[in-house]
């Protein structure tokens, strides 16, 4: 499994919400690849960060209005 599939997992475990710090530990990886992949799934749009804490987004919130219009003539 990579490391960004576990920082998922990892975030998506914890619904209170998780600092970089709480996850280098567990992860075993230092905070700067952690934060770089963190960044990654923000832009991904697959987790959230408020004030310094990440959440896991839920299928809910995530933006599924996205469709492909193709006008054939």
């Amino acid at each position: 499994m990579s490391l960004k599939s576990r920082i998922l997992e990892y975030i998506n475990q914890h619904k209170e919400g998780v600092n970089i710090s709480d996850m280098e530990k567990p992860l075993g990886e230092n905070r700067m690849k952690i934060g770089f992949l963190t960044k990654v799934l923000l832009d991904e749009g697959k987790i959230e960060k408020r004030n310094s804490q990440y959440f896991s987004v839920s299928d809910a919130d995530q933006d599924k209005s996205v469709f492909i219009r193709r006008d054939y003539f």
